[in-house]
């Protein structure tokens, strides 16, 4: 972040200077052009052929000289423009590492399955993003005819079409979706379609009392909410007595900000992904968001590793020391032996004992080193088999 707002600084300072440059180059190139005007003024009042002549060629080599002076200092200016430039440039390669080539110890990407989930990736972040033009051309390119079909884009064309008519205050699309979607919607306990409604009846309301009946007519649409909902329906009927003074000042201003579209967006992206089996956050989002947090850090690493010669980071399955990347990324609980004091992995899992501890497998294996077919749990005296071990999935 530091890196970030020390060129900001620099490209913020430039940018000043050449408002400064082109605000004064503006005004000079005013002021020749009005002492000229000036300078043809006078001539023309000038009756005697060779009081004329004298005149005009004193003006024109005073005026010469006031050119060529503001040519000197914007010639001048221009090199400050072109240091301050070039130090930007500077201040980048000093702030960014400009080769990341020696993070990558492993072909990660090494065989032609990898190769198509990473493409198949790309194409889901581009369908949920609504860039349906690119992600065909990419399906052509990479040849995921089959996996990319019409079918499976179906839903995330549905998905931004109704995104764009939410940003246009149109909930109807939304609410055909929710109503075809209505089992599936309930079976997660989604009150999306309430939302909805809920908005659209303040629109009415907001038209004032030309709108009275119809607002009363679309307020049957809530009775299918009557028992989850009882208390907002009963405010938003509250809401009917401002109809003609208008909400704006009333106790139910809060239901026209701007925040309950962008949070009915956020609940249809949700409930959309939940209801096709995809996370709310792209995948590739998460993945390049984390790299970026982990990428400092490791890079530091790296030079530590070079400079010792202890190997590359990631010559094995975990790195030497733990990375913050802050708890919105933090998917899967990391379990800590409480014996050899160490994180547990792929080959060394957490190992649930029949008195409900956890312990490492490596733990468990030095136990039972004696072989003895009982072993003692570390924490309470309970005895027991180590083969009933349970191993843990977090």
């Amino acid at each position: 972040m530091d890196s970030l707002v020390a060129v900001e600084k620099e490209i913020d300072k430039a940018l000043d200077l050449f408002e400064n440059f082109y605000d004064g180059v503006d005004q000079d190139i005013n002021q020749i052009i009005d002492h000229l005007v000036s300078i043809i003024n006078d001539l023309t009042k000038i009756e005697s052929e060779q009081t004329y002549k004298l005149s005009a060629d004193d003006s024109i080599s005073m005026c010469r000289e006031q050119v060529r002076e503001l040519i000197k200092n914007y010639s001048d200016k221009h090199k400050d423009l072109h240091a301050n430039i070039s130090k930007i440039g500077k201040v980048i390669d000093k702030n960014f590492v400009p080769d990341y080539g020696n993070m990558s110890h492993l072909n990660l990407i090494d065989t032609a399955e990898k190769k198509m989930h990473l493409n198949q990736a790309i194409c889901e972040h581009l369908l949920r993003s609504g860039h349906l033009e690119v992600c065909d051309t990419l399906v052509d390119e990479a040849g995921l005819v089959q996996q990319i079909d019409e079918e499976k884009k179906r839903p995330f064309i549905q998905m931004n079409f109704i995104l764009s008519k939410l940003k246009e205050k149109d909930v109807y699309p939304a609410l055909e979706w929710c109503q075809m979607n209505s089992k599936e919607l309930k079976a997660i306990h989604s009150n999306l379609e309430f939302k909805l409604h809920r908005l659209r009846f303040i629109q009415l309301v907001q038209q004032g009392p030309k709108a009275q009946l119809e607002v009363l007519k679309y307020s049957r649409n809530f009775t299918q909410f009557a028992n989850e909902c009882s208390k907002e329906i009963q405010r938003l009927m509250g809401s009917l007595i401002y109809m003609s003074s208008g909400l704006d000042n009333s106790p139910y201003s809060s239901y026209l900000g701007a925040e309950l579209w962008e949070e009915i967006e956020e609940e249809f992206i949700k409930n959309s992904c939940k209801l096709m089996g995809l996370p709310v956050e792209c995948p590739l989002d998460i993945c390049i968001n984390t790299g970026c947090k982990a990428l400092p850090a490791l890079v530091n690493i790296v030079q530590v590793m070079q400079q010792t010669q202890c190997g590359h980071i990631l010559s094995k399955d975990e790195l030497p020391i733990e990375i913050e990347i802050g708890q919105n990324y933090r998917f899967h609980s990391v379990f800590s032996c409480p014996i050899l004091r160490q994180q547990t992995t792929d080959l060394n899992p957490p190992m649930r004992l029949v008195c409900g501890h956890v312990i490492s497998k490596d733990a468990l294996t030095k136990l039972n080193n004696s072989g003895k077919t009982r072993i003692k749990c570390p924490y309470c005296p309970v005895e027991q088999s180590p083969s009933d071990a349970k191993q843990m999935l977090f």
